[in-house]
């Protein structure tokens, strides 16, 4: 993929045809009047940073990861995941797994049902084509079951089962069986079933309800105590693998009381504990900088992802308005945060700035009478929640601490 042209059909990158594996070699300075504006950027130190905390913290608890690829769609990205130690790779769905089968990953679990026909003809053939490739899929009802073993069936000819985990859930969340007596009926109906065999559970703990952060830990650990009673019961009555079982849940967010859960009741190798963080590659100044057990830690991860946008008007006094909007940074989870203000090419933190509200293109800045800013002046933003603002740049270059570009990642949402 390194062969692509970078060219105007990349936003913000300056024309004219550049290999992407020559990015780096063009001496171009994100600040300094090569690039258009608005621009997404990566701090690389940021991203070797919090790389290397991820590791350290999975060895240090005897835990695997398989980070959710759907955070940046960037195999590049993904890749340095796996460099550094990654088991494999999570996506939501099929067409997900296509994109990062076909950059070369070998081991991918799909933290959704697969039901479509086209969907399992793909994997099926995908799997035929090299048997070396991975694929796990959750089930959470028996009607899941017979679909996936009746398609799978159809399609499979020789090849070896595919490997299936019980999705678990909590009451008014997404998909997941909630009750024992139901996820044992699914459990039967997987063994009873032909080309698939059950390997594992799953479930998603961080989208629990609850009025503040120590509220929803409190519920996240309360479904993680649930689901390890649910896999003990497994374990029993021999639905499981005695050795090897595959536990699988953790978010961004509270990935430690997983665990906790999981590996203060179980060692020795009966169960291999599979963390799905994504968002720690970038970390942000927001929602994670609240929620990510590594707050308030050291070593503590670094933001690596931010906008920059030009000031284009100040109509009023403490007023000004971004020529960045919602299509170009995130504001699902909180507005963007204005960090730094750049003028005649000196950089300076900025404190007092905060952003009112979003258009598609704009942004309006509460700018208080101790701040100067101008206009042409450039405004860095600060992310809440990466997931949202890597889904609008097809390629995002990759920058110093001084702003010099060193590379580009490709993005494929």
């Amino acid at each position: 993929m390194t062969d692509e042209m970078v060219s105007w059909r990349d936003r913000s990158f300056p024309d004219g045809g550049v290999l992407l594996a020559e990015v780096g070699a063009q001496g171009w300075r994100l600040l300094d009047g090569d690039f258009h504006f608005p621009v997404a950027a990566l701090r690389e130190t940021a991203v070797e940073r919090n790389l290397a905390l991820m590791r350290d913290y999975c060895a240090r608890h005897d835990v695997l990861i398989a980070p959710h690829a759907k955070t940046t769609m960037s195999p590049a990205l993904v890749g340095r995941q796996l460099a550094v130690g990654a088991w494999g790779i999570t996506v939501a769905n099929v067409q997900q797994a296509r994109i990062f089968i076909s950059a070369g990953m070998r081991r991918i679990l799909i933290a959704n049902p697969v039901v479509g026909v086209a969907d399992i003809r793909y994997l099926t053939a995908a799997r035929e084509a090299d048997p070396g490739l991975e694929v796990l899929l959750l089930v959470d009802s028996v009607d899941t079951v017979d679909l996936l073993a009746d398609r799978a069936r159809a399609r499979a000819g020789d090849r070896d089962p595919l490997p299936v985990m019980i999705e678990l859930g909590y009451a008014g969340g997404r998909g997941g069986v909630r009750s024992i007596d139901e996820v044992m009926r699914v459990a039967q109906a997987v063994r009873e079933a032909e080309g698939i065999e059950l390997v594992g559970i799953e479930g998603f703990e961080g989208l629990v309800p609850g009025a503040d952060l120590e509220e929803r830990r409190h519920h996240a650990a309360e479904f993680l105590r649930w689901s390890a009673n649910v896999l003990h019961d497994l374990l029993d009555r021999g639905f499981l693998p005695a050795q090897g079982s595959l536990v699988s849940f953790g978010g961004s967010s509270y990935f430690d009381l997983v665990v906790a859960q999981f590996r203060e009741r179980w060692s020795g190798g009966r169960i291999e504990v599979i963390l799905r963080s994504g968002c720690y590659v970038t970390h942000d100044h927001g929602l994670y900088a609240r929620t990510s057990p590594f707050a308030g830690h050291e070593p503590a991860p670094l933001p690596a992802l931010e906008v920059w946008a030009e000031v284009l008007s100040c109509p009023e006094p403490g007023r000004a308005v971004l020529g960045a909007g919602r299509r170009d940074v995130s504001t699902d989870a909180d507005l963007p945060l204005p960090l730094a203000v750049r003028r005649d090419g000196r950089t300076r933190p900025v404190e007092g700035l905060w952003i009112t509200a979003v258009n598609d293109q704009h942004a309006l800045v509460s700018v208080p009478e101790h701040v100067a800013l101008g206009v042409g002046d450039l405004v860095c933003l600060g992310v809440s929640h990466p997931c949202t603002t890597f889904d609008k740049w097809r390629l995002i270059p990759v920058v110093t601490d001084t702003y010099e570009v060193t590379d580009a990642v490709r993005t494929y949402f």
